[in-house]
C-alpha cells in the first residue's frame, strides 16, 4: 500500500550546522582508521532521527557500510538484543561469511543458537562471548571498508543491548568504524537505567556527545514557512513558529492542525490529526497503538475483527494522513505487510488515551494471538515469548504470562542475555503463588525458576540478589525431598555465600548440611562436591587442617569415578586448588603453584569455570605474595581474559582477578593501567561490585592528588558501612593518606582508627589479627608524627598513641596468618615504615631507618625473576622513604647538598607516576633545603640577573608570609644566626633598610611569586 508523500518530504535540513559539522567528522576520522562513539541526545521530535538520515546518506555516498538497530518501546516485555537483531541479521545477509567465522553472534540471529545444543564447554561461556564475536565480526567488517552502526531510540534499549553497546565503545581502537546511539534526553529520569551508562560511556576517549537542542527562532520561522509551502498567513507562520519551540515534529503536527484552529496543548497537537479520521480509522489506531511502535497486519485485522475492505480503508486513511507508515518490520521478520507509526510520540499519545478497560482487553487479545503461534516463523522468532508475556499480563491472562515469562526466561538464556533472565525469571516467581497448579502451567517447578534467577543474578553482578534467590532455591529443594538434589542446590549457595564477606560462617554450616544429605549415599560426584567446598570454606575460614582432609576426601571419592564423569573431574580440580592454599599457608609455594598448574587444565576440560578462575587468582596471590609482582600481573591478567571471554567479569573470581590485578599494578608502577581497570566504563554493577572496584581505584586517584573525585568516592564507601575487609582496608589506606596529604593528620588518625576497628570486627579476627592492620598501623604512626610537628596535642599523648599503634603493627606481623607461612615482602616493609615513622616522634632523626625502609619496598621494582631492577628506578614508597631520608639527613645538621641526590631520585619516581603531591612535598622541602633539583643548563636564562642566591630568596620568602627567624632556620634545617646574615645580605642587595622594605622590594622587582607568600610545610 502507498501513501501520499507526507509533509516535510523534500525539504532541505533546516539549522543544525554543528550537529552536521561533528557527524561528519566523525565519518571522516572513521574513515583514516580513528574509530569514533557518538551519543545524540535530544528532546522527542527535535530532529534526531532526520540528522540520522542525513549522516546515514552521507555515510553511504562515502563507501560505508551502514548497519542499522532500533530499540523500541517493550514495555516489559523486554526483548534481549532487539537492535542488534537487526544489526546482525543485515550483516548475516551483506556479509554471510563474518557470522560463519564467528558463530557465537548466531545468538542474536532469529531462530538464535540454542545452549543445549553446544558442548559442555561452550556451556560455560557467557554473554562476552557473543560481545567479542560482535566486536570481532566488526573488526573483520572494517578491515575491508568503513562502517556506521546506528542504534536509535537508546532509552528503550534492554540491559544486555546496553552492556553490549558499552562493550563496543571501550574498544574502539583502530577499526575505521562509527558507533552513533541517539536518546531522548528528557525521558531519562533520575532512576532511568540508562542514566549511569552514559555518565561512564562519556569518559571514554573515543566517544564524545552531541545535544541536539531545539532550533533557534529564525531557524524555526524558516522551517515553518517551508512546511506551510505559501498556506498560512504570515501572522500564523509567526504563531506556529513561536508555538513549535523550536522542535521539527511538533512544527509539523502544528502546520498540518492549523485548518482548524492553533490547538493549545501538546496532547492536543499530537491527537489533532488522528481526531478528524473516521472513528473506524480512530479505532484501528489504537489497536495497533498497543501492539507497539510496528504492527503486522494479519495481527490488526484478527484483533480488530473487520472485513477486509473496512480494515483496508481504516489503513489507507491513517497512512495518506501520516499516522502510519507502510511497510517494515515485524517480530524481527522483514515485511511490506506491516504498518509504523511515523513517529513514536503519535503512538504514545493515541495509547495513553484508551480506556483502562479498553486497554486490558487489547492486551488480552493480542495475547490470544500470539499464543496460538500458529505460525512457526513468528513463534521462533525473538522475543516472541516476551511479548506474550508482556500482552497476558497487561491483559489481566496470568496463567498464561506464567507460561511465557518462563518460556521468554528460557529463550534468553539461549541468547546469552542473564538480565533479561532474571527479569523473566522473577516475574515468573512473583505470578506463581496467584496461578492456581502453577507447575503444570509453567511445565517446570519453582526451583528450577529459582535457580535460573539466583544463576543470573550472580552472572549480571548482583552477588546479593543472586545470595538471596540462591536461599529460596534451596527452602524449595528441601521441600522436595531429594537429599542429592538438595545437596546440590546447598553445595552452590555455600559457594555464593562466599562471594561476600562476612558470610563465610554461614556458608561453613550450609557446606556442612550439603555433605550430611549424601554422607551415607553411595559414592557419586555430588558427594566429592560436597567434601570438595566444605573443604574450600573451611580454607577460607583458616580451618586448614580440616580443609585439607575434606579435599582429600573429595579426591578419593573423585578418583572412583568413571573418566568421563565431568562433574568429578571439577571437584578434584576445586580439591586441589584447597590443598594448594593449604600449601601455601604451610609454607611450601611450590608445591602449591605445582598444585594449581594441575587444577587449571582439569578446570578447563571439566567445563568448570568457577574452580578455572579460582586456581588463577590462587597462582596469582602467591607470587603477590612474595613480591614478584610481574609474575603475579601475568596471572591475574591470564585469568581476567579467561573471565572475559566467558562473561563473568563481575561475578565471583572475576572480580576478585580485576580487583587483584589493580592492586598489583599499582604497587609495580603501571598507575594507567591500574586506573582503567578500575573503571567500570558504563557497566551495569551491584553495589557490592562497584565498591569492591572503587576501593581499588582510589590508591591511584590518591596518590596522583585528585581529592576532589577521591574525597566523594571514600564518603560514598565509608557511608555504605562496608562489611568486605578489603574494602574497609583500602577506605582506611587511601582516606588516610588524602588526609595525610592535605595537611589533615588528625582526621587521617581517625580514620585508621575507624578501619582498625572495622578488621577487628571481621569473620577472621578471633583466629588472628588482621595482616593488613600493619599497613594502617604505619599511616597512623605516621599520623601521629604530622601532629607532633604541627603541636596540636601534648608531646606525651602523640607518643602514647603512636606507641600503641607501633605495638599493634608489631603484635599483627608476630600472629597474624601469612599464605606462605612468614610474613612476605609487603608486610616487611609496611612494618619497617611503621617503625621508622615512630622515629619523627621520639627522635632522634635517624637517616638509617629510611635506608632500611627504601629497600624494604624494593620489590615493588623488581624484575619477573625477582631482582632489583638495574636501573635505579625507584617505586612510589621508596620515593617517600628517600624523602624521608633526606628530611632526616637534614635535621642530623649535615651539609644540605648531601640530600640532593635523594630528592632528585625522589622527584623523578613521582612525576614518572605522575604522583602529584608527593612531588610537591620533594620540591617544597628542597626549597627550604636550598637544594637544586634542575640541572644548571636546564634552567631558563633570565634577562635581570637574579641577585639573590635560592637560600636567600627561601629565607625571605618565609620571613614574607610571617615567620620568625627562629621559624624560618627551623624549616629550612639552620640556626636562627644563619637567617639573620642571610636577611642582612639581602637587605644590602636590595637596599632595603627593614625587613618588611625588602619583602616590598622583592615583591616590586618580581624576585617573590605571588605563591611564595605562603610556603607549605612538607606533607606525607
Amino acid at each position: 500500500m502507498t501513501g501520499v508523500a507526507r509533509l516535510g518530504v523534500g525539504i532541505g535540513l533546516v539549522g543544525r550546522r554543528p550537529e552536521i559539522s561533528a557527524l561528519a567528522t566523525a565519518l571522516d576520522r572513521a574513515a583514516t582508521g580513528r574509530p569514533t562513539g557518538v551519543l545524540l541526545s535530544g528532546d522527542a521530535g527535535v530532529g534526531k532521527s532526520r540528522l540520522v538520515a542525513e549522516t546515514v546518506e552521507r555515510a553511504a555516498a562515502a563507501g560505508f557500510t551502514v548497519l542499522l538497530g532500533r530499540c523500541i518501546d517493550t514495555a516489559e516485555s523486554a526483548l534481549p538484543y532487539l537492535p542488534f537483531t537487526e544489526i546482525v541479521g543485515a550483516l548475516a545477509t551483506a556479509h554471510p561469511e563474518l557470522v560463519a567465522d564467528h558463530p557465537a553472534m548466531r545468538h542474536l540471529l532469529p531462530g538464535g543458537y540454542p545452549r543445549g545444543t553446544q558442548n559442555g564447554e561452550d556451556r560455560d561461556l557467557g554473554q562476552l562471548r557473543v560481545f567479542d564475536a560482535v566486536l570481532s565480526a566488526l573488526d573483520g567488517l572494517t578491515a575491508t571498508s568503513p562502517a556506521l552502526l546506528v542504534v536509535e531510540d537508546l532509552h528503550w534499549a534492554d540491559r544486555s543491548s546496553r552492556d553490549l553497546l558499552v562493550f563496543l565503545l571501550s574498544r574502539l581502537t583502530g577499526q575505521r568504524l562509527v558507533v552513533l546511539a541517539t536518546y531522548r534526553a528528557d525521558d531519562l529520569h533520575r532512576r532511568h537505567p540508562l542514566r549511569p551508562v552514559l555518565s561512564e560511556l562519556v569518559r571514554l576517549p573515543a566517544v564524545e556527545r552531541v545535544d541536539v537542542a531545539p532550533l533557534g527562532a529564525e531557524e524555526a520561522l524558516e522551517l515553518v514557512r517551508l512546511l506551510a509551502d505559501g498556506s498560512l498567513s504570515e501572522p500564523m507562520l509567526h504563531r506556529v513558529a513561536r508555538r513549535c519551540e523550536g522542535n521539527a515534529f511538533f512544527a509539523e503536527e502544528l502546520v498540518t492542525a492549523c485548518s482548524d484552529g492553533l490547538p493549545h496543548g501538546l496532547a492536543e497537537v499530537l491527537l489533532a490529526r488522528v481526531e478528524g479520521l473516521a472513528p473506524t480509522t480512530q479505532r484501528v489506531l489504537r489497536i495497533a497503538s498497543v501492539a507497539g511502535r510496528r504492527v503486522d497486519h494479519g495481527r490488526l485485522s484478527a484483533v480488530s475483527g473487520l472485513t477486509v475492505d473496512e480494515l483496508e480503508q481504516a489503513l489507507r486513511e491513517a497512512v495518506t494522513h501520516h499516522v502510519l507508515v507502510a511497510g517494515g518490520e515485524s517480530d524481527g521478520i522483514t515485511t511490506d505487510d506491516a504498518y509504523v507509526f511515523r513517529h513514536a510520540l503519535l503512538r504514545e499519545a493515541i495509547y495513553h488515551e484508551l480506556l483502562p478497560g479498553e486497554r486490558s482487553r487489547l492486551h488480552a487479545a493480542y495475547a490470544g494471538l500470539l499464543a496460538e503461534a500458529d505460525a512457526p516463523q513468528r513463534a521462533a522468532a525473538p522475543g516472541h515469548a516476551a511479548e506474550l508475556a508482556h500482552h497476558a499480563m497487561a491483559g489481566h491472562d496470568l496463567p498464561l504470562a506464567l507460561a511465557a515469562s518462563v518460556q521468554a526466561a528460557n529463550e534468553a538464556n539461549d541468547r546469552e542475555a542473564p538480565a533479561e533472565v532474571l527479569l523473566h525469571a522473577e516475574r515468573a516467581m512473583e505470578l506463581w503463588p496467584v496461578v492456581p497448579d502453577a507447575e503444570t502451567v509453567a511445565g517446570i517447578d519453582e526451583g528450577t525458576v529459582t535457580r535460573w534467577a539466583a544463576g543470573a543474578a550472580s552472572a549480571t553482578g548482583d552477588p546479593d540478589r543472586g545470595i538471596a534467590l540462591g536461599r529460596r532455591a534451596l527452602e524449595l529443594a528441601e521441600q522436595r525431598g531429594d537429599p542429592k538434589l538438595t545437596s546440590a542446590i546447598a553445595r552452590r549457595y555455600a559457594w555464593r555465600l562466599l562471594d561476600l564477606s562476612g558470610r563465610e560462617h554461614e556458608a561453613l554450616e550450609v557446606a556442612r548440611h550439603a555433605l550430611e544429605l549424601v554422607a551415607d549415599l553411595p559414592p557419586s560426584s555430588t558427594l566429592a562436591w560436597a567434601h570438595a567446598v566444605l573443604a574450600r570454606v573451611l580454607g577460607r575460614l583458616d580451618n586448614l587442617a580440616e580443609a585439607r582432609e575434606q579435599a582429600e576426601a573429595a579426591l578419593e571419592v573423585a578418583h572412583g569415578r568413571p573418566a568421563d564423569d565431568v562433574m568429578a573431574a571439577g571437584a578434584t580440580a576445586d580439591a586441589l586448588v584447597t590443598l594448594a592454599v593449604c600449601a601455601e599457608y604451610g609454607g611450601d609455594p611450590e608445591r602449591a603453584r605445582r598444585l594449581l598448574g594441575e587444577a587449571i587444565p582439569l578446570a578447563r576440560r571439566s567445563a568448570n569455570l568457577g574452580v578455572e578462575l579460582r586456581a588463577y587468582y590462587a597462582l596469582g596471590i602467591s607470587f603477590l605474595d612474595e613480591g614478584r609482582l610481574a609474575q603475579a600481573g601475568d596471572e591475574f591478567a591470564a585469568g581476567e581474559e579467561r573471565a572475559a571471554a566467558t562473561g563473568t567479569t563481575w561475578g565471583g573470581y572475576g572480580l576478585e582477578l580485576r580487583v587483584a590485578h589493580v592492586i598489583a599494578r599499582f604497587q609495580r608502577g603501571d598507575w594507567d593501567a591500574a586506573e582503567a581497570a578500575a573503571e567500570l566504563a558504563g557497566e551495569s554493577v551491584s553495589a557490592t561490585v562497584a565498591s569492591r572496584l572503587a576501593a581499588a581505584g582510589l590508591l591511584t586517584a590518591v596518590a596522583r592528588g585528585r581529592f576532589e573525585s577521591a574525597g566523594r568516592r571514600l564518603a560514598e564507601l565509608r557511608d555504605s558501612a562496608p562489611v568486605d575487609e578489603q574494602v574497609i582496608m583500602l577506605v582506611g589506606q587511601t582516606g588516610a593518606e588524602a588526609a595525610l596529604w592535605q595537611g589533615r593528620p588528625a582526621e587521617a588518625a581517625e580514620l585508621v582508627t575507624e578501619a582498625l576497628a572495622g578488621l577487628e570486627s571481621g569473620p577472621y579476627a578471633q583466629l588472628a589479627p588482621h595482616l593488613g592492620g600493619i599497613m594502617l598501623a604505619a599511616l597512623g604512626v605516621a599520623a601521629q608524627a604530622e601532629i607532633a610537628a604541627s603541636g596540636q596535642m601534648p608531646a606525651d599523648d602523640v607518643a602514647a598513641a603512636a606507641r600503641a599503634l607501633l605495638a599493634a603493627a608489631e603484635h599483627a606481623a608476630s600472629n597474624g596468618l601469612p599464605r606462605a607461612g612468614a610474613l612476605g615482602p609487603e608486610g616487611r616493609a609496611w612494618l619497617c615504615r611503621a617503625r621508622a615513622e615512630f622515629t619523627r616522634i621520639i627522635g632522634p632523626p635517624d637517616p638509617s631507618v629510611w635506608s632500611s625502609l627504601v629497600s624494604a619496598f624494593a620489590y615493588e621494582t623488581c624484575t619477573p625473576h625477582g631482582e632489583p631492577s638495574a636501573d635505579e628506578v625507584h617505586g612510589y614508597r621508596q620515593a617517600y622513604a628517600l624523602l624521608r631520608r633526606a628530611e632526616a639527613t637534614l635535621a642530623t645538621g649535615a651539609p644540605h647538598g648531601e640530600v640532593a641526590p635523594d630528592l632528585r631520585a625522589a622527584l623523578a619516581a613521582a612525576e614518572r607516576l605522575a604522583a602529584t603531591p608527593l612531588a610537591t612535598a620533594v620540591r617544597e622541602l628542597a626549597a627550604r633545603a636550598g637544594v637544586l633539583l634542575d640541572a644548571p643548563d636546564a634552567r631558563p636564562a633570565s634577562v635581570d640577573p637574579d641577585p639573590l642566591t635560592p637560600r636567600e630568596r627561601a629565607v625571605l620568602g618565609l620571613v614574607a608570609a610571617g615567620r620568625t627567624n627562629r621559624q624560618a632556620g627551623a624549616e629550612l634545617f639552620i640556626s636562627e644566626k644563619t637567617v639573620s646574615v642571610h636577611l642582612s645580605r639581602v637587605m644590602a642587595k636590595l637596599g632595603a633598610s627593614s625587613r618588611t622594605e625588602a619583602v616590598s622590594v622583592a615583591y616590586a622587582r618580581g624576585l617573590l611569586a605571588p605563591a611564595d607568600r605562603e610556603m607549605a610545610r612538607v606533607d606525607p
